[in-house]
């Protein structure tokens, strides 16, 4: 009865203490970001998870389909998610009692010749037979300093970062898909400005060549126009190239060959719709990339517990019972019952300094998280200021550029109508296309480099995601 009241004691003992958890609880960090971008960033769209249905292209929309689909970046994320479940389900395991029951059946004989043999009479006393036995055992940690509990707030944290790294890795893959598709859309743009081109070029050189045939002008002048074909056939000779590189890596992206990949040649670009960028302080709310920081330095936090409770003593409830007997129908009565119940504790004395140095170790981890989660948003603010700078920089090219064309071609109507009056050659006229049609090609490649500045800009600002409970999400 003492030794029964003696448990009781020990088990009341554990479960009261196990209100304690011992380490730092995790408090998200203050975050000091600054009231707006540099850039000034204009009214725009909001942008929506699937955020590259709002530019209509029904090509887009096949290519990110695919690449969601068909990614191998997608699908070891998918992968690691499930990982950390099944981590995650383990862990919690640990905060439940343990039962196992088993069942035996032995051949038995004791030796006549061991010390341990109870001997009668001068004669030593030994046993042969079968030996049959059921039993039911429970085991359960009483928690008390809270390790279980860290380790199962932990797990849970590393699940989060999973599911955030897999909706980060859906952010970049479908902005780098929108990126190159736009890339090669803005090459097609500037294969069409170049073939122009080369034909102006083509007519220039052949102009020269009878004036020069004729001895009407120079060496000189007909090598300038020469030189001037030569460059435009190589920079058209070399789009190809280009287009295929990209075709590559449209096909990667998407999963599949580059062979495989069909697109149909698609309609020139347009200036892209403004997107709204919001302010600094929304990021965190925005970038799946910086909530998976924060869920690790959760994770690093509940480490710092789980360290601090093996400096502390463990206590273990066990127990069992069954019955046992040499003979099978015996085996479930009374006289053949056996139990044993009872408290194990465990407690450290010397370990050579190991478990101060896990805790200087997770201490530290929790600094390494920290001070990498700050360098993330700082890295962010700049990666939205970057994308914001890019648009209004090429924005205001882009102006200047059309201004120039402009400018340009009606300068070619005039040296059309001069010709048409016979004031000038038709050279001139050539000569009279080379701006407006140079211009144009630079207005191709601005263009494309409007929209890859889009495209990094839908990443800077999370591709559409939203945090858990955020507005709109």
């Amino acid at each position: 009865m003492i030794r029964l009241k003696t448990i009781l004691t020990l088990v009341a003992t554990a479960v009261l203490a196990a209100c304690t958890t011992l380490g730092p609880n995790y408090q998200p960090p203050a975050t000091n970001t600054p009231a707006a971008y540099r850039s000034a960033a204009l009214p725009g769209a909001e942008l929506q998870r699937d955020w590259w249905l709002m530019f209509g292209d029904s090509q887009l929309n096949a290519l990110e389909a695919q690449a969601l689909q068909a990614s191998p970046t997608l699908a070891a994320a998918a992968a690691r998610i499930e990982r950390a479940r099944a981590v995650f389900g383990a862990t919690r395991a640990d905060e439940l009692p343990r039962v196992d029951v088993g069942a035996s059946e032995t051949a038995l004989r004791t030796s006549a010749k061991s010390v341990t043999t109870p001997v009668l009479g001068g004669k030593a006393i030994t046993f042969e037979g079968w030996q049959t036995g059921i039993q039911a055992s429970v085991g359960w940690e009483v928690d008390l300093w809270g390790r279980v509990k860290r380790q199962a707030e932990a797990a849970q944290a590393q699940l989060d970062a999973s599911s955030l790294d897999a909706a980060a890795a859906r952010v970049a893959l479908t902005a780098d898909v929108a990126a190159a598709y736009w890339q090669w859309r803005a090459l097609a743009d500037e294969s069409a400005s170049l073939q122009r081109l080369r034909d102006s070029r083509a007519n220039a050189f052949k102009v020269a060549q009878t004036r020069f045939d004729a001895g009407a002008s120079t060496t000189q002048d007909l090598e300038r126009v020469r030189a001037e074909l030569a460059s435009a056939e190589a920079d058209l000779a070399d789009l190809p190239r280009r287009q295929g590189l990209v075709l590559n890596q449209i096909a990667a992206l998407t999963g599949q060959a580059a062979a495989e990949l069909r697109l149909q040649a698609p309609k020139p670009l347009d200036a892209p719709p403004a997107i709204r960028a919001g302010l600094p302080s929304e990021l965190l709310q925005r970038r799946p990339d910086l909530a998976q920081s924060l869920a690790q330095l959760h994770v690093a936090t509940a480490q710092v517990g789980i360290a601090e409770a093996a400096f502390y003593p463990s206590i273990r409830l066990t127990g069992s019972f069954g019955y046992q007997s040499k003979e099978l129908g015996d085996l479930i009565s009374a006289p053949a019952r056996l139990y044993n119940v009872g408290p194990s504790i465990s407690l450290p004395l010397f370990d050579g300094g190991r478990n101060q140095a896990n805790l200087a170790q997770s201490k530290a981890q929790v600094d390494e998280t920290l001070a990498a989660f700050r360098g993330r948003m700082l890295q962010a603010l700049r990666e939205v200021d970057d994308a914001l700078a890019e648009l209004q920089g090429r924005g205001a090219v882009v102006d200047a550029q059309h201004r120039t064309l402009a400018s340009a071609t009606e300068a070619l109507k005039v040296a059309r109508s001069r010709y048409d009056q016979g004031a000038v050659s038709y050279l001139d006229v050539t000569e009279a296309e080379r701006t407006p049609l140079a211009t144009e090609r630079a207005l191709a490649q601005l263009r494309g480099a409007q929209w890859a500045a889009t495209a990094q800009l839908v990443k800077a600002l999370g591709g559409g995601w939203q945090a858990a409970g955020a507005a709109g999400g």
